[in-house]
């Protein structure tokens, strides 16, 4: 798991939503409200209005999900590929990679890589 710390802990959900849409490939799925599955043929549930299912097609392969919680004045992006095995480890080094670039690119988000 990847965690970006941005120095605003008023950091919205549809902001986040925003930069990963505009900071993503246009086949990139962005959900807000949903989470993903952690094995391969789980697909995409509902999750709570601070998470943000990421993933390509149906999402039962290729896909992330964002965490955001607000902390000490700041805001931790947790960013988590799914997958178990040889999906978990083609996540961490594609999507979950993209989505951290994403983030970390973005001029409205203050990123500072977390300790």
């Amino acid at each position: 798991m990847s965690t970006i710390t941005v120095s605003r802990a008023d950091l919205t959900t549809e902001e986040v939503v925003a930069v990963l849409r505009d900071g993503l490939r246009p086949d990139y799925n962005v959900l807000p409200g949903m989470a993903i599955g952690q094995l391969a043929f789980q697909g995409l549930r509902q999750g709570r209005p601070n998470t943000i299912a990421v993933g390509i097609g149906d999402g039962r392969l290729i896909k992330a999900q964002v965490t955001i919680t607000p902390q000490d004045g700041q805001t931790e992006l947790r960013i988590r590929p799914g997958g178990v095995t040889i999906d978990r480890l083609l996540n961490t080094f594609g999507i979950a990679r993209e989505i951290r670039r994403a983030l970390a690119n973005s001029p409205s988000l203050s990123e500072r890589p977390a300790a």
